[in-house]
């Protein structure tokens, strides 16, 4: 195969940005297989993968979720119920404000095509509130623009 055969493709693994070569050309050759059945289609995109492509063990079920995901993408279909999750907590008070920030939370995480799992905390510890919370780090505190937000988000997951 010529280097120029194929390109690589950035693709959303769980939390993690793989490349993956040939998967455009896996997904068209899907669609002229007449495959039509979520498994098969994945089984099949796994199989056309697989000779150019290291994918773990470990992380197969990402993979298959990750792959369609690519292909609804590929076909012009909405994937956004398969979008990687991410664990978050917000913290405050019950109320406008936490629900303020978990609604931009949510919007923001849609962009970066990630389905934000969320666990509600009270307000504890010094600081402004509510806070969100990526593992154990504060990120933002108080509601910051959608703009400063998104690029703290963003520089959260700098590994993208």
């Amino acid at each position: 195969m010529r280097c120029s055969s194929y390109a690589v493709s950035q693709v959303l693994v769980g939390l993690h940005r793989v490349g993956l070569v040939g998967l455009r050309q896996a997904c068209a050759k899907v669609v002229d297989s007449g495959l039509t059945e979520r498994d098969e289609i994945v089984d099949f995109l796994l199989t056309e993968l697989a000779a150019d492509n290291f994918i773990p063990d470990a992380q197969r079920e990402e993979y298959r979720t990750a792959l369609w995901r690519e292909y609804l993408r590929s076909v012009g279909k909405d994937f956004s119920e398969f979008f990687s999750e991410i664990e978050i907590t917000l913290r405050g008070d019950n109320g406008d404000d936490r629900d303020r920030l978990g609604g931009l939370c949510a919007s923001i995480f849609a962009e970066f095509e990630l389905q934000p799992v969320v666990e509600l905390e009270d307000a504890a510890g010094e600081g402004a509130f509510p806070q969100l919370v990526i593992g154990d780090s504060v990120v933002a505190s108080g509601l910051p623009s959608r703009k400063a937000l998104k690029t703290i988000i963003r520089h959260r997951l700098s590994d993208w």
